[in-house]
């Protein structure tokens, strides 16, 4: 019995042996484990750090199918007009800053890669003033030039011999009217 005591100590003592043993591979595993990725998330932290400033440093530039927008405020009139056109080849591929050198007597009020628009305030009056006179009984249509003076902008080859009398007033004194569009309504009405 003293031997089966001996033999039963001796295994019980060689697996608790490798049990500690195990225990203490599985325990420095999992510490290199922890290290490793330690490191693979401060690895992942520095990349993502490269990549916001990569991303911070992209410039915006215009592209070939932008737009220019031009706005012009005129103080004696208080208009503004607004010229919408496509982006000159000299453009292309600019950013901000180098527009900004380009067009020194504007102001860039919005910049994108799609769009520019540039603000300028000028003296004197827009070239969309007009006045709509009867001369000669044929309807006249002037311009009002920035000076005040007026120059001759289209004969419409409209009489005024059947409109009423109203509209004959209105054209002896000048109708004074603003906009293109304007002016094609009226010119209308009296055909």
């Amino acid at each position: 019995m003293k031997k089966f005591l001996i033999i039963t100590g001796t295994i019980l003592l060689t697996i608790v042996t490798i049990a500690l043993v195990y225990e203490n591979m599985k325990y420095d595993k999992l510490e290199e484990a922890k290290i490793t990725d330690e490191c693979i998330y401060e690895e992942n932290t520095i990349e993502e750090e490269e990549n916001d400033i990569k991303v911070s440093s992209a410039e915006t530039k215009l592209s070939p199918n932008a737009e220019l927008v031009i706005k012009i405020y005129y103080k004696d009139c208080g208009h503004t007009t607004k010229e919408i056109k496509t982006i000159p080849n000299d453009m292309v591929n600019r950013n901000q800053e180098e527009i900004e050198s380009m067009y020194t007597d504007y102001k860039l009020e919005s910049f994108s890669n799609n769009m520019v628009v540039l603000y300028k305030e000028e003296e004197g009056q827009c070239n969309e003033h007009y006045i709509i006179k009867d001369e000669d009984s044929n309807i006249m249509i002037y311009k009002i030039l920035s000076n005040g003076n007026e120059e001759i902008y289209q004969n419409t080859g409209i009489s005024t011999e059947y409109l009423p009398e109203t509209d004959k007033i209105s054209l002896k004194n000048g109708l004074k009217v603003y906009g293109r569009e304007n002016l094609n309504s009226i010119i209308e009405d009296f055909e």
